[in-house]
């Protein structure tokens, strides 16, 4: 099983995160043997391609070819506009962000549509790749909204809180603004059989709740609103 690095989905440093997890128990349910290995994403994609690994994650937007199969969405991601409660803002559509001081992800004003393109022009708007400050950076007011994964965001939280337990600060402190369509992350294969056998294990795999434990063994420090 092949992955990218970017936690708490995939996680280099520990071999796990809550897509790998997901995965990898029910290949295990399944009886196989996981071997895991990380490198970008699309190198992943290829290599499963040309079958020198058996499947790769995350993957999003993709349909089936005549060499790659893609199971069912394990998890979504949900984009969220997070801001502080003591702002008292309220967004109602994309729209609604313009001119605040906004933090996102690299490469955000590609996926969110045309708006959030609008959005991206003003001088407020800034992208950055370390999005594990982001928490922080929200919490000492250095931005007004983060745009970022609702997995990824309090993730990252719960990291600072551990870090910083002195800072007066909790996960009720944050308001939550679902403006974004969630996105669906599957597993692609090389082997649709393989693909088959995996999306009925999933579904019975999370008919018993057991993709909601990975989750919260990774965000359960702070419990955040679902």
């Amino acid at each position: 099983m092949l992955t990218d690095d970017g936690p708490p989905h995939m996680i280099a440093a520990t071999n796990s995160g809550i897509d790998v997890d997901i995965a990898r128990e029910v290949l295990q349910i399944m009886g196989h043997t996981v071997k895991l290995g990380f490198a970008p994403l699309k190198r992943t994609m290829r290599q499963v391609e040309h079958k020198k690994a058996d499947l790769f994650l995350p993957t999003f937007f993709q349909k089936d070819t005549a060499k790659l199969f893609f199971s069912v969405p394990i998890i979504n991601y949900r984009p969220i506009a997070f801001s502080l409660k003591k702002s008292h803002f309220q967004f109602n559509k994309i729209s609604d962000l313009a001119g605040v001081r906004l933090v996102t992800f690299q490469g955000a004003a590609g996926y969110f549509g045309d708006e959030f393109v609008k959005i991206s022009t003003f001088k407020s708007y800034l992208e950055l790749h370390d999005m594990s400050k982001f928490p922080e950076m929200l919490i000492k007011a250095r931005c007004d909204v983060v745009v970022l994964d609702y997995y990824i965001f309090y993730y990252y939280l719960q990291e600072y809180l551990k870090k910083n337990p002195t800072e007066d600060f909790t996960v009720a402190g944050i308001d939550n603004f679902l403006l974004f369509s969630e996105v669906k992350a599957h597993v692609g294969f090389h082997d649709k059989k393989l693909r088959g056998e995996f999306d009925k294990q999933f579904l019975l795999y999370q008919s018993q709740g057991k993709d909601r434990a990975v989750i919260n063994k990774y965000l359960g420090f702070i419990q955040p609103p679902l």
